[in-house]
């Protein structure tokens, strides 16, 4: 049974790199297990303390039912007494409720509302969604994920007066002048993480974020966390150099509207060794040019990677624990 809610600490562990792990298929197509568990551990002893399965990067709308709960139930048997677990949760209401109760009672922290995906959505109507989703999880915090610019800081004081489990928000839409402003017109003491990973991360900080999502860190965690320290110091000199490293890798995973976002990060893992590319549709894995791309991208910060350094591979360990 969990605890009873602590938004205040929460906040604090959550105000971090928030990392968005992949999920590995083996050679049939299913959900490697093993390899899932093993990225899990890489990423926690690589220093990445607050973790979001079931995340846009861990092809959330891709995976069955069964495939959420397996996901988050092996991210879970992987954690630490300083890892904080944000569970993906989302589609129609009724799926929502229940994988959050699901979340919850597997031992998550917090659950991460997806965007809703219909095309008719209504502020208010995002105001209802997610406080009926947070009033079924009274005692774990609940991060709405918003995308849409039509939801205003005064419609998160509503959703934050029905649903006080509401610690913060993973805000996404591409505006830093919208972001700021709707950040002002909001309840004080909510944490507002740049949803947009590295890319956004510094312009996001300096209007008020205090976190940032991350896919990044499922090669190089050490340069997620070098971004996220230079911020905190408020050094966005070095904050700037980071970013211009993983600029172009980012901007691949932003290209065609992000239509290969996940695609791309998979891509730069097989080439490491760490997972396959295979991606589900409505995702594609990448043409031979484009794949060349990814591997010129990572050369600015390759030596970061774990593995550079003569870390055990995750495949080896994943093996391991399969025999």
């Amino acid at each position: 049974m969990n605890a009873p809610l602590n938004a205040a600490r929460l906040v604090e562990r959550l105000s971090t790199v928030v990392g968005i792990p992949v999920v590995p298929y083996d050679e049939d197509g299913a959900v490697d297990r093993d390899l899932t568990v093993a990225l899990t551990e890489r990423l926690i002893r690589n220093g990445v303390t607050a973790l979001t399965p079931n995340g846009n990067t861990g092809e959330f709308y891709a995976l069955s039912p069964d495939e959420r709960r397996q996901v988050l139930t092996c991210v879970l048997s992987a954690r630490e007494s300083a890892t904080t677990i944000i569970a993906g949760v989302g589609l129609n209401l009724e799926t929502a409720i229940a994988d959050a109760r699901f979340a919850r009672d597997s031992g998550a922290d917090a659950i991460m509302v997806h965007q809703p995906v219909l095309p008719y959505l209504a502020a208010d109507g995002w105001v209802e969604y997610n406080t009926r989703v947070a009033a079924a999880v009274p005692d774990i915090g609940v991060l709405p994920y918003l995308t849409h610019r039509a939801v205003t800081g005064t419609h998160i004081t509503r959703l934050v007066e029905r649903a006080p489990n509401v610690v913060g928000l993973k805000y996404s839409a591409p505006d830093p002048v919208v972001f700021a402003t709707t950040r002002a017109q909001a309840p004080e003491g909510l944490l507002w993480i740049a949803g947009l990973a590295e890319s956004y991360a510094p312009a996001y900080w300096q209007a008020g974020a205090r976190a940032f999502t991350s896919g990044l860190v499922n090669l190089a965690p050490a340069v997620s966390l070098e971004l996220l320290t230079a911020l905190r110091r408020g050094d966005y000199g070095a904050a700037g150099r980071v970013w211009a490293r993983i600029r172009h890798f980012e901007e691949l995973r932003a290209r065609d509207a992000s239509a290969n976002n996940v695609s791309v990060v998979k891509e730069a893992m097989h080439q490491l060794g760490l997972c396959r590319r295979e991606v589900r549709p409505p995702s594609h894995p990448l043409p031979d040019a484009l794949a060349r791309e990814v591997t010129a991208s990572m050369a600015p910060w390759r030596s970061a990677v774990p593995e550079a350094a003569g870390e055990t591979g995750v495949a080896e360990v994943a093996g391991e624990r399969a025999a």
